[in-house]
């Protein structure tokens, strides 16, 4: 995932950013649910907020 947010935009625009970005929820049987957030060349990983709780489930 680290790598993929790295990938360059193929042409750069003030506007417009066409990096990749995403979110991801994943569910873990011991730790729960955290929230990965793909977005300004980065990973963020942490816990999602109250409103994804129920895909927990």
């Amino acid at each position: 995932m680290r790598q993929i947010a790295r990938i360059p935009a193929s042409y750069q625009d003030d506007e417009y950013d066409e990096r990749p970005r995403g979110l991801f929820l994943v569910s873990h049987d011991v730790d729960g649910m955290s929230e990965w957030r793909v977005h300004n060349g980065g990973l963020v990983i942490g816990l999602p907020d109250g409103n994804y709780h129920y895909l927990d489930a």
